[in-house]
Protein backbone atom coordinates (compact mmCIF):
# COMPACT_ATOMS: atom_id res chain seq x y z
CA UNK A 1 0.00 0.00 0.00
CA UNK A 2 3.06 2.29 0.90
CA UNK A 3 4.15 1.84 -2.20
CA UNK A 4 1.42 2.21 -4.27
CA UNK A 5 0.62 5.65 -2.54
CA UNK A 6 3.96 6.87 -3.37
CA UNK A 7 3.47 6.16 -7.41
CA UNK A 8 0.28 7.83 -7.17
CA UNK A 9 1.62 11.14 -5.47
CA UNK A 10 4.53 10.40 -8.01
CA UNK A 11 2.45 10.75 -11.24
CA UNK A 12 0.36 13.55 -9.75
CA UNK A 13 3.32 15.66 -9.30
CA UNK A 14 4.00 14.83 -12.74
CA UNK A 15 0.50 16.01 -13.74
CA UNK A 16 0.68 19.20 -11.53
CA UNK A 17 4.50 20.60 -12.29
CA UNK A 18 3.51 19.30 -16.14
CA UNK A 19 5.62 21.77 -18.63
CA UNK A 20 2.97 24.15 -20.83
CA UNK A 21 3.55 26.60 -23.38
CA UNK A 22 1.62 28.81 -25.24
CA UNK A 23 2.13 27.56 -28.80
CA UNK A 24 4.58 30.57 -30.37
CA UNK A 25 3.48 32.26 -33.65
CA UNK A 26 5.91 32.61 -36.12
CA UNK A 27 6.38 36.27 -35.98
CA UNK A 28 7.39 35.96 -32.56
CA UNK A 29 9.88 32.99 -32.03
CA UNK A 30 11.75 34.45 -34.82
CA UNK A 31 12.51 38.43 -33.46
CA UNK A 32 12.69 36.28 -30.02
CA UNK A 33 15.28 34.03 -31.11
CA UNK A 34 18.94 34.61 -31.66
CA UNK A 35 19.57 32.12 -34.62
CA UNK A 36 17.33 30.42 -36.65
CA UNK A 37 18.10 27.61 -39.21
CA UNK A 38 16.71 24.43 -41.13
CA UNK A 39 19.03 21.95 -39.66
CA UNK A 40 19.55 18.35 -39.00
CA UNK A 41 20.73 16.90 -36.12
CA UNK A 42 24.03 14.75 -36.76
CA UNK A 43 25.31 13.71 -33.61
CA UNK A 44 23.97 13.80 -29.62
CA UNK A 45 26.85 13.85 -26.87
CA UNK A 46 26.13 12.91 -23.00
CA UNK A 47 24.68 15.54 -20.57
CA UNK A 48 26.79 17.99 -19.11
CA UNK A 49 27.24 16.15 -15.78
CA UNK A 50 23.66 16.34 -13.98
CA UNK A 51 22.38 18.89 -15.80
CA UNK A 52 19.59 18.40 -18.55
CA UNK A 53 21.41 19.94 -21.09
CA UNK A 54 23.38 18.06 -23.68
CA UNK A 55 25.51 19.24 -27.00
CA UNK A 56 24.11 18.51 -30.46
CA UNK A 57 26.24 18.67 -33.52
CA UNK A 58 24.23 20.20 -36.69
CA UNK A 59 24.41 20.45 -40.50
CA UNK A 60 22.68 23.94 -41.81
CA UNK A 61 20.86 23.42 -45.21
CA UNK A 62 19.70 27.28 -44.78
CA UNK A 63 20.76 30.13 -42.22
CA UNK A 64 17.57 32.48 -41.83
CA UNK A 65 18.86 34.26 -38.69
CA UNK A 66 22.25 34.58 -36.85
CA UNK A 67 25.54 33.08 -37.36
CA UNK A 68 26.81 29.80 -38.85
CA UNK A 69 26.66 27.41 -35.82
CA UNK A 70 28.30 24.18 -36.09
CA UNK A 71 26.03 23.15 -32.68
CA UNK A 72 23.34 23.66 -30.25
CA UNK A 73 22.27 22.51 -26.57
CA UNK A 74 19.05 20.65 -25.61
CA UNK A 75 17.59 20.97 -22.69
CA UNK A 76 16.75 17.37 -21.78
CA UNK A 77 18.24 14.01 -21.99
CA UNK A 78 20.42 12.96 -24.45
CA UNK A 79 19.86 8.94 -23.88
CA UNK A 80 16.21 9.65 -24.26
CA UNK A 81 15.08 8.79 -20.61
CA UNK A 82 12.37 10.43 -18.41
CA UNK A 83 13.70 13.28 -16.97
CA UNK A 84 11.44 17.08 -15.75
CA UNK A 85 8.58 17.80 -17.79
CA UNK A 86 10.27 19.79 -19.87
CA UNK A 87 12.64 17.82 -21.00
CA UNK A 88 13.27 17.06 -24.76
CA UNK A 89 15.15 14.87 -26.61
CA UNK A 90 15.56 15.26 -30.53
CA UNK A 91 17.28 11.88 -32.01
CA UNK A 92 20.45 11.80 -34.43
CA UNK A 93 19.21 12.08 -38.16
CA UNK A 94 15.97 14.78 -37.02
CA UNK A 95 15.47 17.32 -39.64
CA UNK A 96 13.46 20.70 -38.39
CA UNK A 97 13.44 24.33 -38.29
CA UNK A 98 16.10 25.25 -34.92
CA UNK A 99 14.76 28.94 -32.98
CA UNK A 100 17.47 28.95 -31.00
CA UNK A 101 18.11 31.52 -27.92
CA UNK A 102 21.89 32.67 -26.71
CA UNK A 103 22.39 32.46 -22.98
CA UNK A 104 24.88 34.14 -20.97
CA UNK A 105 27.41 31.50 -21.02
CA UNK A 106 27.02 32.18 -25.00
CA UNK A 107 25.52 28.97 -25.63
CA UNK A 108 22.58 28.77 -28.13
CA UNK A 109 20.09 26.41 -26.36
CA UNK A 110 16.21 25.12 -27.37
CA UNK A 111 14.22 23.47 -25.50
CA UNK A 112 10.41 22.64 -25.11
CA UNK A 113 8.99 25.91 -25.76
CA UNK A 114 11.38 26.86 -28.54
CA UNK A 115 8.75 26.53 -30.96
CA UNK A 116 10.59 23.81 -32.69
CA UNK A 117 9.49 22.72 -36.10
CA UNK A 118 9.95 18.93 -37.21
CA UNK A 119 10.35 18.51 -40.55
CA UNK A 120 8.09 15.24 -41.26
CA UNK A 121 5.21 13.99 -42.60
CA UNK A 122 3.00 15.34 -40.23
CA UNK A 123 1.32 18.98 -40.96
CA UNK A 124 2.65 19.80 -44.41
CA UNK A 125 0.45 22.83 -45.05
CA UNK A 126 1.88 24.43 -41.80
CA UNK A 127 5.63 23.33 -42.51
CA UNK A 128 5.05 24.93 -46.31
CA UNK A 129 3.80 28.30 -45.00
CA UNK A 130 6.39 28.98 -42.50
CA UNK A 131 9.48 27.47 -44.33
CA UNK A 132 7.72 30.07 -47.19
CA UNK A 133 7.30 32.93 -44.83
CA UNK A 134 11.32 32.43 -43.01
CA UNK A 135 12.76 32.89 -47.23
CA UNK A 136 10.59 36.14 -46.84
CA UNK A 137 12.39 37.32 -43.85
CA UNK A 138 15.44 36.74 -45.39
CA UNK A 139 15.04 37.77 -48.42
CA UNK A 140 14.07 41.27 -46.84
CA UNK A 141 17.35 41.19 -44.32
CA UNK A 142 14.86 41.13 -41.69
CA UNK A 143 17.53 39.82 -38.74
CA UNK A 144 16.38 41.96 -35.92
CA UNK A 145 16.29 40.33 -32.03
CA UNK A 146 13.71 41.56 -29.48
CA UNK A 147 13.05 39.62 -25.95
CA UNK A 148 10.55 41.77 -24.86
CA UNK A 149 6.63 39.72 -24.63
CA UNK A 150 3.99 42.47 -26.36
CA UNK A 151 0.48 41.12 -25.91
CA UNK A 152 -2.25 42.47 -28.23
CA UNK A 153 -5.79 43.38 -26.04
CA UNK A 154 -7.66 41.19 -27.50
CA UNK A 155 -9.87 42.99 -30.18
CA UNK A 156 -7.87 42.27 -33.17
CA UNK A 157 -9.99 39.26 -33.66
CA UNK A 158 -13.26 40.97 -33.39
CA UNK A 159 -11.90 43.51 -36.46
CA UNK A 160 -10.83 40.66 -38.80
CA UNK A 161 -14.15 39.01 -38.56
CA UNK A 162 -15.94 41.65 -41.00
CA UNK A 163 -13.42 39.34 -43.71
CA UNK A 164 -15.37 36.35 -43.35
CA UNK A 165 -15.95 34.43 -46.94
CA UNK A 166 -13.17 36.69 -48.16
CA UNK A 167 -11.37 34.85 -50.68
CA UNK A 168 -7.46 35.19 -50.94
CA UNK A 169 -4.36 33.75 -53.21
CA UNK A 170 -1.93 34.16 -50.19
CA UNK A 171 -2.09 32.10 -47.13
CA UNK A 172 -0.94 35.16 -44.97
CA UNK A 173 0.49 38.89 -44.57
CA UNK A 174 3.24 40.17 -42.57
CA UNK A 175 3.12 43.90 -40.88
CA UNK A 176 5.68 45.62 -38.72
CA UNK A 177 4.28 47.67 -35.81
CA UNK A 178 6.68 51.08 -34.43
CA UNK A 179 5.81 51.72 -31.06
CA UNK A 180 6.62 54.78 -29.12
CA UNK A 181 7.75 54.20 -25.50
CA UNK A 182 4.10 54.16 -24.11
CA UNK A 183 3.06 50.98 -26.61
CA UNK A 184 1.00 53.78 -28.92
CA UNK A 185 1.60 52.83 -32.49
CA UNK A 186 3.64 55.15 -34.85
CA UNK A 187 3.30 53.50 -37.63
CA UNK A 188 2.48 50.12 -39.51
CA UNK A 189 4.13 49.03 -42.47
CA UNK A 190 3.50 45.99 -44.98
CA UNK A 191 6.25 43.24 -44.85
CA UNK A 192 4.96 41.06 -47.23
CA UNK A 193 0.63 41.61 -47.81
CA UNK A 194 -1.91 40.08 -49.78
CA UNK A 195 -1.00 41.79 -52.62
CA UNK A 196 -4.55 43.21 -52.37
CA UNK A 197 -6.52 46.51 -51.69
CA UNK A 198 -7.29 44.76 -48.22
CA UNK A 199 -3.56 45.30 -46.80
CA UNK A 200 -4.57 48.87 -46.44
CA UNK A 201 -7.73 48.09 -44.64
CA UNK A 202 -5.20 45.60 -42.57
CA UNK A 203 -2.73 48.60 -41.62
CA UNK A 204 -5.50 50.93 -40.78
CA UNK A 205 -7.31 48.32 -38.24
CA UNK A 206 -3.94 47.21 -37.19
CA UNK A 207 -3.09 51.25 -36.05
CA UNK A 208 -6.17 51.27 -33.86
CA UNK A 209 -4.87 48.00 -31.83
CA UNK A 210 -3.76 48.46 -28.42
CA UNK A 211 -0.90 46.13 -26.88
CA UNK A 212 0.45 45.54 -23.42
CA UNK A 213 4.54 44.59 -22.94
CA UNK A 214 6.64 43.05 -20.18
CA UNK A 215 10.35 42.60 -19.72
CA UNK A 216 12.58 41.81 -17.10
CA UNK A 217 9.94 42.76 -14.82
CA UNK A 218 9.33 46.63 -16.68
CA UNK A 219 5.80 46.54 -17.63
CA UNK A 220 3.89 48.83 -20.53
CA UNK A 221 7.26 50.92 -21.54
CA UNK A 222 9.44 49.85 -24.21
CA UNK A 223 12.54 51.67 -25.83
CA UNK A 224 11.37 54.11 -28.57
CA UNK A 225 11.06 53.03 -31.51
CA UNK A 226 10.46 49.23 -30.97
CA UNK A 227 9.69 46.94 -33.43
CA UNK A 228 7.23 44.03 -33.58
CA UNK A 229 6.06 41.70 -36.54
CA UNK A 230 2.65 40.49 -36.77
CA UNK A 231 1.31 37.78 -39.15
CA UNK A 232 -2.47 38.08 -40.28
CA UNK A 233 -3.64 34.59 -41.71
CA UNK A 234 -5.72 33.35 -44.57
CA UNK A 235 -7.71 30.47 -43.60
CA UNK A 236 -9.63 29.03 -46.67
CA UNK A 237 -13.32 27.72 -46.53
CA UNK A 238 -13.51 24.29 -44.98
CA UNK A 239 -16.77 22.10 -45.56
CA UNK A 240 -19.39 24.41 -44.28
CA UNK A 241 -17.31 26.89 -42.42
CA UNK A 242 -16.37 30.32 -44.55
CA UNK A 243 -12.97 31.55 -45.16
CA UNK A 244 -11.87 33.59 -42.60
CA UNK A 245 -8.55 36.01 -41.08
CA UNK A 246 -7.26 35.51 -37.93
CA UNK A 247 -3.64 36.73 -36.18
CA UNK A 248 -3.60 33.20 -34.88
CA UNK A 249 -1.33 30.91 -36.08
CA UNK A 250 -2.66 27.37 -36.63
Amino acid sequence: MKKILQITIFLFSIGVFACTCDDPKITEKFIESDFVAKAKIIKNYENESSRELYKADIIISELYKGEELNSIYVAGRSDGGIGSSCAIFIPENTELIIYARKNKDGKYSVGMCSGLLYLNKRNLKRQKRELEILKMFKSKNISFTDKINYREKATLHKKLEQFKGIELDKSYGIYEITFAQDLTIKNVTEISGFKNSIDEKLIEIIKTTEWTSFDKGVKDKVPENSKLLIGIYYYPKEKENPSFLSQYYL
